[in-house]
């Protein structure tokens, strides 16, 4: 995807979080290097298709099996019980994926939700919800801080969104061009939910 692309994305995004279009401009905080983002996100983005190019030549276009992809989602998370995972897949000519989900309960109510998708066989699955993890911004109104993340590694990227009226995180991790990784953590701050994904093999993911 174009990175001009990426940053209409960005807008769409910001409009449905939750704020006006204005008070969501005027919370960015890394975007005042326009260009600089951009040129980011496109060298994230040109790793990331090397990487399936890769994976191409080798053969490797079929999504992992359901069985496999829900065994990388923890079996526990401390003070949560955890229920069992539920998986699915899609299979179509020239796109498919597979996805495993797990939910964990406090006894207050308060879930997790983990759900791993491997769109190996459907980039451009990927792509729609991935363009804008290379670039540099953030959000910070009375209703939320928001933005993107880098870790060094450009095949571990991400989104993050904390909801300041329900206490609530979302993540959500591009890992190596193929698996998308969403957390839904009610009544926790973005820290705790970095430190449930981390229980997830990261690393390991976003080298295949």
């Amino acid at each position: 995807m174009k990175t001009l692309a990426a940053f209409l994305l960005v807008g769409a995004i910001l409009t449905g979080c939750g704020g006006k279009l204005d008070e969501a401009a005027q919370g960015l905080k890394s975007m005042e290097n326009l260009a600089e983002s951009a040129k980011d996100a496109q060298a994230t983005q040109d790793v990331v298709e090397k990487r399936r190019e890769e994976r191409r030549a080798k053969g490797d276009t079929v999504s992992l099996p359901v069985e496999e992809l829900k065994a990388y989602l923890p079996a526990d998370i401390s003070g949560y019980t955890a229920e069992e995972p539920e998986t699915s897949s899609t299979d179509m000519p020239g796109f498919s994926f597979s996805q495993a989900s797990r939910v964990y309960r406090r006894a207050d109510g308060a879930t997790i939700k983990l759900q791993l998708t491997d769109y190996n066989n459907g980039t451009m699955g990927y792509a729609s919800m991935g363009a804008i993890f290379g670039m540099k911004w953030r959000v910070d109104n009375k209703d939320e801080t928001s933005g993107t993340f880098q870790t060094g590694d450009p095949m571990i990227n991400g989104h993050e969104r904390f909801e300041k009226s329900t206490k609530n995180t979302t993540l959500m991790y591009g890992l190596g061009g193929r698996f998308i990784l969403n957390v839904e953590a009610e009544k926790q701050d973005v820290a705790f939910a970095r430190s449930v994904a981390e229980k997830v093999d990261l690393k390991k993911l976003a080298s295949k």
